[in-house]
Order: C-alpha cells, then structure tokens, then sequence
C-alpha cells in the first residue's frame, strides 16, 4: 500500500473507533448518568485494555479499547465529582 491509501484506510478506521465511542458513551451515559466514580471507572477499563492485549482475540482488545476511550471522555467532560475535595485541596488549576 502506498503512503496515502495507508493515510485514507487509518482515517477510515480512526472515525470507526470514534463512531463507537460515541455510541459507547451515549449507553454508558444512559446505564450510569451519574458521574461519581468515573476515575475509578476508567482505571477500570484502562486495565481491561491491558488484560486483553495480553490475552485476548483483537476484537474484544478493541471492545475494551472503546469502553476505555468513552470513559476518559466521559471523565474529561464530566469530572468525577468524589475527586472534586481532594482537587479542591492539591490539584493545579487553569487560569
């Protein structure tokens, strides 16, 4: 494959991912609206990641992959509202 069929089939797959994500994150928003412990839940995924990559077909790796990606969005949009405390006391801020 040259350069730019190889660019255009990454692309291809990239918006896949991302389709579901966002898939995965409208059903995760749906099953858990709630965004306390998004952190905990995202270490959660993040590990499954890890565990499949090791262990598993690469179909269910990339499931895992989707689940993770939604919940870092999900973290990075929402916040973690248990996390807000400890943030409050040590955590850099934005100016």
């Amino acid at each position: 494959m040259d350069t730019t069929k190889e660019r255009r089939v990454l692309e291809s797959a990239d918006d896949n991912f991302l389709a579901d994500v966002i898939s995965e994150i409208n059903r995760a928003r749906r099953k858990f609206p709630d965004p306390s412990n998004l952190t905990v839940a995202f270490a959660e995924e993040a590990g499954e990641v890890v565990k499949a990559v090791m262990s598993e077909a690469w179909s269910h790796v990339y499931e895992e992959a989707v689940q993770a990606a939604a919940m870092a969005c999900r973290l990075a949009v929402e916040g973690d509202p248990l996390q807000r405390e400890y943030r409050a006391k040590y955590a850099k801020e934005d100016k």
